[in-house]
């Protein structure tokens, strides 16, 4: 089941900002959400292991079922396990579509794949998990570009990342390479997640 719940709570959860996340000063509440939030607890060893595949299931708005799917595959390819993992997540249609700025959340890409507004080399495709190529381009269909989720989304400034290309003013933007784990902005250790499936 995926996580639908704010993100900024999410974040506060885990003492810290999630990758694709709206920004917001988390430093005001520091500590997790609810009425027993101050008092945060020391996680067992388990704990944090599944604290840190949780972090990245909900980075990448992934449910269980299908995260597990990835690691399988992930372990499978060559290279290390989590860092192919996070690869794996990182290059899904869905999330480039929020990563090139094309809107202004996860939620907000997922959808306009669903909807058939995204163009992968000038393609409709609408599956969020669409796992995308190095050189492949990504732009958004000439009917949706009024939409006011795309307008206001492509005010804003996408953050510069070395393994993609963006044209703001032609609404498409290109995968230029597998990026690589040291490229990505998320804040996981890959190894204690590898560690929790190998439990």
């Amino acid at each position: 089941m995926r996580n639908t719940r704010p993100k900024d709570r999410l974040s506060r959860k885990y003492g810290e900002l999630l990758s694709g996340m709206p920004a917001f000063e988390l430093n005001k509440r520091p500590y997790p959400p609810g009425q027993h939030g101050l008092k945060r607890t020391k996680n067992s060893e388990y704990g944090s292991l599944l604290q840190e595949k949780q972090k990245l299931k909900h980075c990448y708005g992934i449910a269980e079922r299908q995260f597990r799917k990835y690691f399988t595959k992930a372990v499978k390819l060559k290279g290390p396990t989590g860092e192919v993992l996070i690869q794996l997540l990182e290059t899904r249609l869905d999330n480039l579509v929020h990563r090139m700025g094309f809107a202004p959340t996860l939620a907000a890409a997922r959808q306009l794949v669903t909807h058939g507004h995204v163009l992968v080399n000038n393609k409709v495709i609408d599956i969020p998990s669409y796992a995308v190529k190095p050189d492949t381009e990504i732009s958004i269909k000439e009917t949706i570009k009024s939409n006011e989720v795309v307008k206001t989304a492509m005010k804003n400034t996408p953050q510069v990342l070395d393994y993609i290309s963006v044209q703001k003013e032609q609404f498409k933007g290109k995968l230029l390479q597998m990026p690589q784990r040291n490229q990505i902005p998320v804040t996981v250790s890959e190894r204690l997640i590898v560690e929790f499936y190998s439990r």
